[in-house]
């Protein structure tokens, strides 16, 4: 009988209570083949290259939060370029972008490192992983630039109106959707998923965080995305093993350098 499997394409490993090798365990039980596990600030970019090291499963991005904007160094940046420039299995820029709802960078800065890390994708040829949360006006101001068209990339986390995922789609992003959209009052998100084609729908946990229904309160973790996607297939009657191979696909399109057997 045919396995329905699944990609976890944003995850961050380092924060999980378990190690690694008992996470993929655990996600290959649930049917989750590989993960993605996000940079958010140099700790978490160091492992995150450890871990696409050490595992074949496990693919990377390296990037910087917004929330941690006001603590980049120029030579942290520069290694992110060199270490993308040799590692394929280092597959976008990010997790990067603008967040105005806890401000933990003050906006100029959060600007200022979002804009070196959209001319590092450019010039890699990556795409990226945005965060954009309470911000949509700066995030779109930025990515209308003109040094900044053609860009590819995912919105991670997506919690915007239908307008916003217009615009996203407009541009030629990816939209992520994970566990939220199982919570009984995410309505406004539901409708989101019934507007985006199918063909630029990607899935993530964000584990440790977001854990789905019916799980929800506990710590989440990458094999949840099996949840999430069957959720998904469901609401949206179609099967559950037609969407997984659809968003595999989609995955594999955005991030051009996840290439791996089965």
């Amino acid at each position: 009988m045919h396995k329905i499997t699944w990609i976890d394409t944003h995850c961050h490993l380092e924060m999980l209570d378990k190690d690694a090798e008992s996470v993929l365990r655990v996600n290959e039980e649930e049917g989750v083949t590989h993960c993605v596990t996000i940079g958010t600030n140099h700790e978490s970019n160091q492992k995150v290259k450890d871990y696409c090291h050490l595992f074949q499963q496990i693919f990377g991005t390296l990037g910087f939060h917004p929330h941690d904007a006001k603590n980049v160094q120029r030579e942290q940046l520069d290694w992110i370029r060199e270490e993308t420039q040799k590692n394929k299995k280092i597959i976008g820029i990010g997790e990067c972008g603008f967040d105005l709802y806890y401000n933990h960078s003050e906006e100029d800065k959060q600007k200022e490192v979002f804009a070196q890390q959209l001319e590092l994708a450019d010039e890699l040829g990556v795409p990226l992983v945005i965060h954009s949360r309470e911000a949509e006006k700066q995030t779109r101001d930025l990515l209308d630039s003109s040094e900044f068209k053609g860009l590819s990339g995912v919105f991670h986390c997506f919690t915007s109106t239908k307008e916003f995922a217009r615009y996203v789609l407009d541009k030629g992003f990816y939209v992520s959707f994970n566990g939220i959209c199982t919570f009984p009052k995410s309505k406004t998100i539901r409708e989101v998923l019934s507007y985006v084609p199918l063909e630029r729908i990607i899935l993530e946990t964000d584990a440790p965080f977001l854990t789905p229904v019916p799980f929800r309160g506990r710590q989440n973790r990458p094999g949840y995305v099996a949840l999430v996607g069957n959720y998904i297939a469901d609401y949206l009657g179609i099967s559950r093993d037609e969407f997984s191979q659809k968003v595999r696909r989609n995955t594999q399109t955005l991030f051009q350098r996840m290439v791996y057997e089965g």
